[in-house]
């Protein structure tokens, strides 16, 4: 099968030598699964050239960053019906699920990392949403139990020691980094908890979520401004916090409350979305284009660093198709108690799209064809390539360019939910469908009905500061507050 791919792959990129970069027309549908699908070609041909262990790329990837470009894959595989690669990708996934189906196998367990493990399990939320098909031979019913047991296990590392809770970025204490509770952990709980709730209907998930989002804010891991920090040491009882902010951390927070949104509708999760999303903008993109600002200027992201945007994206695109429901607005008369013109600058579905347009097209035109291939590169802020590549660089190049595609549902157990929306996900319609068209069968085995998750427990303030003044205002009005001026 891996021989069927390289052969593809190296079909494509002939193909594409024709031009020097990808160019991206975001309102063409076509063009637009063109560029995902020579990007997606890319990276299975990594996988092909670069894997000795069934699920994993080589060095220098880590275990989590396998399970993104899966979860990318199954992405694109959705979004645009090529589902060319569904075999491997299922395969690929399950490999690596372990002895207790909960992404904990045995090649990885003394390096695991909660957010490694989450990862996955975010991975198997997609597969689980977009009716990916499962192997009959999966050893579990639904896409859905394989995130349930990951959920299950780190509910009981929730750490109440110190901090007042929250979850330490690794699981053993032998470890570097036991000590530190980061956002990208704690976020990637919040979402796993938020989709889990919208697939499943247990409303424990949700209240966990709530739990975990507010313990990060009274932290002040989320700042009064909506940011991010990357994480804070148990060693001070998380007094001191490091202020780096990477898209990731945003961006698991954000596609959390995006989800929450769309299955509660609550005004908390609603602030949380709106301010999270405005305070993305802000933060990561420059002249409409979405960077890395804590490493991308002096071009030193590490190999992590480099995929990091393929969260933002994916985040952006769905706090566009599932929590998108009002305007965003422009001036200091926006803001709460404040007096001032305020002009409405377009509903937020329609800012975010403009976002991702203008992203897409400079991701795009980043990837260009060298002798050795198609190359995508870190910087999306410059004409063309510059000359810095890899698979994190491809999935957020890939992510960034299938974030522009028409709204679609994601699949739920539940007939109606609770926004009133119908649930199930509908693949595209369009035509021009790349390589093998044929659409993806959903599995409509529901969740496990074993899991027993239990009520979140109650904890202190350790910081004793609290930012949740910013959120109260924001849900408190109902509206998206926007950019002040």
């Amino acid at each position: 099968m891996r021989s069927s791919v390289s052969t593809f792959a190296g079909v494509a990129l002939a193909a594409a030598s024709t031009v020097s970069a990808i160019e991206l027309d975001v309102n063409s549908t076509s063009s637009v699964y063109d560029a995902a699908q020579m990007i997606a070609s890319n990276v299975m041909a990594r996988y092909q050239n670069s894997s000795a262990v069934p699920g994993l790329f080589g060095q220098p990837y880590y275990f989590w960053e396998a399970g993104l470009a899966w979860d990318a894959m199954i992405n694109y595989a959705s979004a645009t019906g090529d589902s060319q690669w569904n075999d491997m990708i299922a395969e690929n996934i399950l490999f690596q699920k372990g002895p207790d189906n909960n992404f904990m196998p045995p090649n990885q367990t003394k390096s695991l990392g909660n957010d490694d493990q989450a990862r996955w399990a975010l991975a198997a939320m997609t597969a689980a949403e977009r009716g990916f098909p499962l192997p009959e031979d999966a050893g579990v019913g639904n896409w859905s139990e394989l995130a349930i047991n990951v959920w299950n296990s780190q509910v009981a590392r929730w750490d109440d020691s110190s901090c007042g809770g929250g979850l330490r970025w690794q699981i053993f204490s032998f470890n570097n980094g036991y000590n530190y509770k980061n956002s990208f952990s704690n976020g990637e709980f919040v979402q796993l908890g938020t989709r889990l709730a919208r697939y499943t209907g247990n409303n424990t998930y949700i209240d966990w979520a709530q739990e975990a989002a507010q313990w990060a804010v009274d932290i002040g891991l989320i700042g009064q401004d909506g940011q991010v920090f990357d994480g804070t040491s148990t060693n001070d009882n998380c007094s001191q916090l490091n202020h780096i902010q990477w898209t990731a951390n945003t961006g698991v927070y954000l596609s959390g409350s995006a989800y929450a949104v769309n299955y509660s509708s609550t005004l908390l999760w609603t602030g949380y979305n709106g301010a999270l999303f405005l305070s993305a903008n802000a933060t990561f993109f420059d002249d409409g284009v979405m960077y890395e600002i804590a490493c991308e200027p002096n071009m030193n992201c590490n190999t992590d660093q480099q995929a990091f945007k393929a969260v933002l994206a994916r985040a952006l695109a769905n706090t566009k198709n599932l929590a998108a429901t009002g305007e965003v607005t422009q001036g200091k008369g926006c803001l709460f108690n404040q007096t001032g013109p305020c002009t409405t600058i377009g509903s937020d579905r329609e800012v975010i799209q403009g976002w991702l347009e203008s992203t897409a097209k400079a991701a795009a035109a980043s990837c260009e064809m060298q002798d050795s291939g198609l190359m995508c590169g870190t910087s999306w802020r410059q004409d063309g390539y510059d000359g810095h590549s890899g698979l994190g660089q491809d999935l957020s190049a890939l992510e960034a360019i299938l974030a522009v595609l028409p709204h679609y549902e994601y699949q739920t157990t539940l007939p109606v939910n609770s926004a009133g929306m119908p649930g199930g996900y509908k693949p595209p319609t369009y035509s021009d469908t790349p390589g093998n068209s044929s659409s993806s069968s959903s599995n409509g085995t529901g969740p496990s009905s074993s899991a027993s998750p239990s009520s979140p427990a109650s904890y202190d303030n350790a910081a004793g500061t609290s930012s949740a003044s910013l959120f109260a205002l924001v849900a408190a009005a109902g509206v998206m507050v926007a950019f002040s001026t």
